[in-house]
């Protein structure tokens, strides 16, 4: 019921056409109850009295109501279909544009095949449930409920012995059902990281050659997919088990009903037509109550993949607009960091009061070691996560206080490891723009230096550029995503060791492109290369989450033992390392 409560939502909406459905499912379920009925009747009132004139009424009836029933059950499933494929389409709508929603933290904390395999493969499951297995279970219980009914009527010694098959069900289901849930609970989890596996490995299938890996790998999915089979076999050993029990329950059962039928024919307690329709109504109330229980097992599984959906869908997104926000404002991008405090775990502070103020319009050189809280000062700012303590603001606005969508699209993003799309050139440009031109999509190739790459490609800007532009080399890749950034136009631009896959040639290029971009827009670099730190406005050098120095490259580098100068001096070895 839990479930049910929890989908109601998404049921309530499509309820006029489930309603119909469930009408037509019982109009359907009596119309297939009527043919023993029938041939009770044609045997007793008809045969045996020899009732001519009967015979003809009888037989059409016999054929017509399973045509009838035919017709109505073609027309319900069509209609519950249509809701259930409605229902699911609402259900991954909510489930994908929470995922969005959902805090870095939660992304982090679930891989992403994990989360794909909850999008796709159980919502499935779910889609399972509401066409087929919801469908089925009503269908039989009417059955069920009727053809017991019946048979109580004609004979309540006969009702008793099915009543008694029954409850040898119920033990067989509770004895078996705990082990199926376990299993595919199991099964779930492996089948998780095995696509999460698949995932990685075909996205870096280069490294995994260039390594030679392709043993272990294969090794390592050997491994999981043997592990995972072993839970799926025990799922599905005890699924059929199950079944089998039952279907050896229903044997026994059905001999006892036979052996006393039998007996009482021969007594004259029952007319052969009674006989008839007690048989034919035994197996429509055994084989509903085989396939319940049958369908208990599975529904375990399924309502496994239920759960997980529902947690998705249930979970609380970290960071949230406040309500009634208003719209962050276009401005001069002024940013101000004051006394800000930021831990990623309750045990170990990053940030504790750290404050910085970055004038609008100036390019700024996030300079220190790996680890030191550089590109984590470009995710608060953006919002990605919330701070602890102080406040970030930006033209005199705390980004807490507006709206999340207007506060991220002030900003442009270019990271060391670009992401592109499997799809083409000029809409992978387009990507934060979609209502670009196809004249401004090349001003902005042209900018950052990819235009000449573009034309050469078969298709040009229509070009399909494959999963994870696979097509493109590392540095093309780069380039795409500052020719997205440039077409933006952002207030604030934000590029996280963007040159440092670039060879030196491209990266003059780019440095080029930039040098007219970053005028009159604020800008933070998370750089390593020394031209772009060099040209920087103002230099923020940081050590274990503090800022220890700022200023131009002229003013750190007069510091007598300056921390600048000596990262400065590690640079400068290493490029000419590089070019020895």
């Amino acid at each position: 019921m839990e479930v049910v409560r929890k989908l109601f939502p998404y049921l309530r909406k499509h309820l006029k056409y489930l309603a119909v459905g469930l009408l037509g499912m019982g109009v359907f379920t009596l119309l297939s109850l009527l043919p023993p009925l029938l041939l009770r009747y044609l045997v007793d009132e008809v045969v045996q009295p020899r009732s001519w004139e009967l015979l003809v009424p009888v037989i059409v009836l016999i054929i017509l109501v399973p045509s009838i029933g035919a017709l109505v059950q073609f027309a319900n499933t069509w209609i519950i279909s249509l809701s259930g494929y409605r229902i699911i389409a609402d259900i991954r709508k909510d489930m994908y544009g929470r995922i969005f929603d959902l805090s870095m933290r939660f992304h982090q904390d679930h891989a992403s095949g994990l989360i794909v395999n909850r999008l796709m493969d159980d919502v499935n499951m779910l889609m399972r449930l509401i066409t087929g297995d919801t469908v089925n279970i009503v269908i039989d219980l009417i059955v069920f409920i009727f053809s017991v009914s019946i048979v109580f009527s004609l004979s309540p010694l006969l009702a008793g012995v099915l009543f008694v098959t029954l409850a040898l069900y119920v033990v067989a289901y509770r004895t078996f059902s705990g082990k199926i849930r376990s299993a595919t609970t199991s099964y779930r989890f492996m089948h998780d990281r095995i696509s999460e596996r698949l995932q990685e490995t075909v996205a870096g299938v280069r490294h995994v050659r260039i390594f030679n890996r392709e043993p272990l790998e294969n090794d390592r999915f050997l491994t999981q997919t043997r592990e995972s089979l072993g839970h799926a076999l025990t799922s599905n050993l005890n699924s059929v088990a199950l079944g089998t029990v039952c279907n050896l329950i229903a044997g026994f059962g059905s001999a006892v009903l036979a052996a006393l039928g039998a007996y009482y024919v021969l007594t004259g307690s029952l007319r052969y037509g009674d006989v008839l329709a007690i048989n034919s109504y035994i197996w429509l109330a055994l084989n509903p109550a085989i396939r319940l229980t049958n369908l208990a097992g599975q529904l375990t599984e399924t309502f496994v993949s239920v759960r997980r959906v529902i947690e998705i869908i249930e979970t609380d997104p970290e960071i949230t607009s406040p309500p009634d926000a208003p719209v962050m404002q276009s401005g001069d991008g002024k940013v101000e960091f004051v006394d800000v405090h930021f831990s990623y775990v309750p045990e170990t502070k990053l940030y504790d009061g750290l404050s910085l103020t970055v004038e609008s319009g100036s390019t700024v050189a996030l300079v220190g070691r790996t680890g030191c809280g550089k590109t984590t000062l470009t995710t608060l700012l953006m919002r990605y996560w919330d701070i602890g303590g102080g406040s970030i603001m930006i033209d005199g606005v705390d980004i807490r206080s507006v709206t999340l969508r207007s506060l991220r699209s002030l900003f442009g993003v270019v990271l060391q490891n670009p992401v592109v799309f499997d799809e083409t050139l000029a809409s992978n440009i387009a990507y934060g723009m979609p209502s670009a031109t196809r004249e401004q999509i090349v001003e902005a190739a042209k900018a950052a230096e990819i235009h000449e790459m573009a034309t050469r490609l078969p298709d040009g800007y229509d070009t399909l550029i494959g999963t994870n532009g696979v097509k493109l080399s590392v540095g093309e890749k780069q380039r795409v995503s500052i020719a997205r950034a440039i077409l933006k136009d952002p207030v604030i631009l934000i590029m996280d060791e963007a040159t440092s896959a670039l060879d030196s040639e491209s990266e003059a290029l780019i440095q080029k492109a930039l040098s007219k971009v970053l005028v009159g827009r604020t800008s933070f670099v998370v750089a390593h290369r020394l031209s772009t730190i060099t040209s920087a406005d103002m230099i923020v050098v940081m050590d274990e989450g503090k800022i220890v120095e700022t200023g131009t490259h002229e003013q750190l580098m007069a510091m007598p033992n300056g921390r600048y100068a000596h990262l400065y001096e590690e640079l400068r070895g290493s490029v000419a390392g590089e070019h020895t």
